[in-house]
Formats: structure tokens, sequence, C-alpha cells
């Protein structure tokens, strides 16, 4: 049954049937009718230049345009380089598991999990490594390189981090910077007016959403309404799995990165050796320059941040396959995942800044549980000093923020936050 909705779903975004050639190139007729067909029929062909052309030109023929739209949609998601059965594939063959698989160990190098059930920054994780290959100019126009020195993070030199990453706000520049977004934004900007706005415009925190110029309400005319929602939902699947890797950039991809990020710099603190008080107190400061990079990383306040974004695709995906009824055999692995984050943010009624500090938590769970070692290494039965101590859980509650508790492990010398 799974595959049948593999393939139905795939099927509505992929070739519409054979087209009458000698109709096609007999004839000059640039009705709306006659040029969508031909895009259409240069889509199937692969000819993607062509039809986003002849599809374009269609769109602005008439208002009553959503077809168009539609196939802009998958026009621009082949643009991006997705291949539409392959990430239909993949959503399905993880809604299928309830728990964290090797299936891609030997291609990705993914987020470390803590061997429980899957979570919603593994399956980005996953997903973002098997169908999304961002060229190294992406990655350099997602982020900032910044060095490490004695004026922006001290005691990230001292233990031997060179330089650190930080993800860039997503705007129009970072989006025509990187070839992937760029292509995606045409998508969901021409698929936008015609998206449900109560059931999932509503729950965007997505400035283009709500920006009347660029998507003006068209629900009431007449296109296909499920194609219309499981496109949006693709072009924001990937739109996340991209911020994915900004965020995380040394922590998924399938071949080593030279830039520093959460990940790089979790390892070098827990293998850092804390044998000499001089050592402890490089610790203890390399831990406080992490909480600043973590609170750079993971800037969930702000609705522009890549974290929010991510976790923001991830709702419209949700939102928009249930809008076309796609079947939960398809759409668990996303609908579980936020179900999950809402749980840890506070409930279905959390902001979206509490929901995205969740799913920040759950990419960050094992490394504060890293971390959590290695201090009670550095401190045993309490012995730095309180400026050592403050520095050391300042860093260890910052990246700890929005993990969940149950599976948190604190350390010794670090009492609650509340308590500090």
């Amino acid at each position: 049954m799974r595959i049948v909705h593999l393939i139905a779903v795939g099927s509505m975004l992929a070739a519409c049937g054979s087209a009458n050639v000698n109709k096609l190139f007999g004839s000059q007729d640039d009705s709306y009718a006659s040029l969508l067909q031909r895009a259409q029929y240069a889509y199937d062909e692969g000819d993607f230049s062509e039809a986003e052309k002849l599809a374009n030109k269609a769109y602005g023929r008439a208002e009553n345009n959503g077809d168009a739209g539609i196939l802009l949609g998958s026009i621009y998601l082949s643009q991006a380089g997705i291949d539409i059965f392959q990430l239909v594939g993949k959503l399905s063959t993880l809604s299928s598991s309830s728990s964290s698989t090797d299936s891609a160990a030997n291609k990705c190098k993914s987020t470390p999990t803590t061997g429980q059930s899957q979570s919603a920054s593994n399956v980005l994780g996953e997903l973002s490594c098997l169908v999304l290959s961002l060229s190294e100019a992406d990655k350099d126009a997602l982020g900032t390189t910044v060095e490490t020195t004695v004026t922006t993070y001290p005691g990230l030199s001292a233990i031997g981090v060179p330089s650190v990453y930080i993800p860039n706000e997503v705007n129009d520049t970072l989006r025509s910077n990187v070839a992937v977004l760029g292509a995606l934004d045409k998508g969901i900007k021409a698929l936008c007016p015609f998206i449900n706005r109560t059931n999932v415009l509503a729950k965007s925190i997505d400035k283009r959403h709500g920006d009347s110029n660029l998507c003006p309400n068209r629900t009431s005319t007449s296109f296909n309404n499920a194609k219309a929602h499981i496109s949006f939902a693709l072009l924001h699947l990937v739109e996340a799995l991209v911020f994915q890797q900004g965020v995380l950039i040394d922590g998924v991809g399938s071949a080593e990165t030279q830039r520093t990020g959460v990940q790089g710099i979790s390892s070098k603190i827990s293998s850092y050796q804390t044998n000499n008080p001089t050592n402890i107190t490089n610790l203890a400061l390399a831990t406080a320059n992490f909480a600043q990079v973590v609170g750079q990383v993971f800037n969930t306040a702000d609705p522009e941040s890549q974290i929010a974004l991510a976790l923001n695709g991830l709702i419209m995906v949700s939102a928009s396959f249930n809008m076309a009824g796609v079947p939960s055999s398809i759409t668990n692995v996303i609908t579980k995942q936020l179900e999950n984050i809402q749980q840890i943010a506070g409930g279905s009624n959390s902001s979206p800044a509490q929901q995205s500090q969740a799913l920040a938590g759950q990419i960050n769970l094992v490394y504060a549980n890293q971390m959590a070692t290695t201090i009670d290494a550095a401190c045993p039965g309490g012995t730095c000093t309180p400026q050592q101590k403050t520095q050391l859980c300042q860093g260890f509650n910052s990246i700890s923020a929005g993990t969940d508790p149950a599976k948190l492990r604190r350390p010794a010398a670090c009492p609650a936050t509340a308590q500090l």
C-alpha cells in the first residue's frame, strides 16, 4: 500500500501524459491552455529552461493560473536538483520506521543519535544528505566564517578551534546567492496565492506568506488544490533541508568539511585534556565562548534565522500535506516529530520561538550530554573555582536549552538553570 501511495503522490507532480506533438508545434497559439500544454511537454522532456519560460508566460496570461503555478513548482524543484520520486520515497521509508536506522550510515555523516526514536533533526539530516547536494559556493553563502582570536573567541582559539561558522540570516540576498534556495523561492512565490490561508499560511512565520503583493489570495479560482499543496509542501521541505545544512554545517553531508560548526566545537571540547589548572581555565573560557556560538547558530527568537525557518518549513509540509489528503504512510515522519517538538516546547500553543528552540534542543542533546561528561571529568568532586564553574555551566545550559529533560544528563557541578 505504501508503494501505491508513493506512486500516486509522485505521479501527481510528474508528467501528465503524452502530448500531441503535431498540435503543439503546428501552431503558434499563445493561449493559456496552449502555453501550459507546451510547458508541460518541455518539462516531460527534461527541458526545464523552456518549460519555465512557457509556464511563466502562461502564469502571466490569466488570473485563473493555478495550474501554471503548480507546474512552475515542479519545474523549480527540478531546477533545484530534486528528484520528486526520490524525495517522496525517502519520506515514505522514514515514515514507516519508528526508530533511527543505519540505512545511510555508509553514505552520510549525519547528526549523532541518542539511540532512541528518530528525531526531527535526524530526519532532516538524513534527508538532507541523501537528496540534496550543495556546492561549496552555496555553503559559503549560507554562513559566515569567523576567525577565533583574543577579541572574538579566545577560549576556542586556546583549545585549537581556529574558526567558527555562523549561519546567516535568511533574506532575499541569501536566497539569490544560494542556487537551490533561489529556485525554491521562485516556486514558493508562484504557488503561494493558491494555498489555503486558514489551515496552512496562518501557521507560518515566513514573511513571504503574509505579503499581499507576493502572495495575493487566489484560492477562489479553479485549480488542482491537492497538487498545489503537495508541491508547496515539497518546496518547503527542501528549503528546510538547506537550512539544516546551514545550521549544522559540519554535521550533515557525505564528505568532511573544513567549516567548524557546533559539532566540531563540541568534539574539541569533549576531547580537550584538563589535567592541569591552566587547561581547566582554557576549557571554562572555551565553554563560555561556545555558549555565545550556540546563541548565534540557534537564534530561535529571530523569525528569519535558519533554525526558525527550518522548523517553519516542517510546519508548512505537515499542514500542506494534510490539506492535500496525503496518506499518513508518507507524512508520519513529519507530523510525529512536530508533535514531539511541541510537547518539549510546552504544548501545541507554544510559540514559534519555543518550538524552534525545541528543534535546536534535539540537535544539541548529544552534544550537551558529551559536555556533561567533560565537565564532570574536569571538576571531580566540585574542585573547579567558582569562575570556572560559572563559565562551564553557562556553556552547558546554553547548549542544553530546549532539550528533552528526560534524556538530558546534567553534570554534578551545574545545578538546574533556575538555581544558577
